[in-house]
């Protein structure tokens, strides 16, 4: 099978991830101590458990795998994707630099098994710190969203399914693993419900064929 290249307006699009990683990660390494605690009751009602870290740690490859499907087979629900991230990701990572945030909630031990020892290993590089809004909220449901408005995929009931349920497991293990709190799954779907009248509503692509016209020098028709 002969695989597409992308397009100029794809790798447009790409470029913003290796953006969102360096600004992620100084993030990261200046937020560690001195930060606003996310925190309401009910979280104190949410127990923890450690098997929810498979779920949690599928969210990568969730949202790798739709990518690679978009980029190859659906542009148009790429486009849609990506812009998603990009302006969900930009959204919460400038809140979390203006409003150093963090969570408290992480339990001091833990059972003695394989799902309790993948849970202490993510946290070497998953932190408490940058947590609102969720941006393993954002990712989740960018994917989701864009996996049934897909043109390609939107009529494959039983995929569809599995889309929402893995979705929903996803932002369920942010709270029973105690990396966020219910207010940054809150937030987290704020963003998305603005992200996506953005992004659906066809602001945002009219934003990016500006931007690719700058870069290019090209004039719009």
């Amino acid at each position: 099978m002969i695989l597409k290249k992308p397009t100029r307006r794809q790798w447009i699009l790409m470029l913003y991830l290796p953006f969102h990683l360096i600004w992620y990660f100084i993030l990261e390494q200046s937020v560690t101590t001195d930060y606003y605690t996310i925190h309401c009751a009910w979280d104190n009602l949410i127990p923890f458990c450690e098997w929810f870290v498979i779920p949690y740690l599928s969210w990568f490859l969730y949202m790798v795998t739709a990518g690679l499907y978009f980029l190859f087979k659906d542009d148009e629900a790429f486009e849609h994707y990506m812009l998603s991230l990009i302006f969900g990701f930009f959204i919460c990572t400038f809140i979390c630099s203006v409003f150093p945030n963090g969570q408290d909630l992480r339990p001091f031990n833990y059972n003695n098994n394989f799902a309790a020892l993948l849970v202490k290993w993510m946290q070497d590089f998953d932190t408490n710190t940058n947590v609102f809004p969720s941006m393993h909220v954002v990712g989740a449901l960018g994917a989701a969203f864009a996996i049934a408005r897909s043109k390609t995929l939107k009529s494959k009931v039983w995929l569809q399914i599995l889309n929402w349920m893995l979705c929903t497991a996803i932002i369920m293990a942010t709270v029973f693993l105690k990396q966020h709190s219910v207010l940054d799954i809150a937030s987290g779907i704020v963003v998305c419900v603005f992200v996506f009248w953005l992004v659906y509503k066809g602001y945002a692509g009219k934003l990016l064929t500006k931007f690719e016209n700058l870069i290019t020098k090209k004039r719009p028709v």
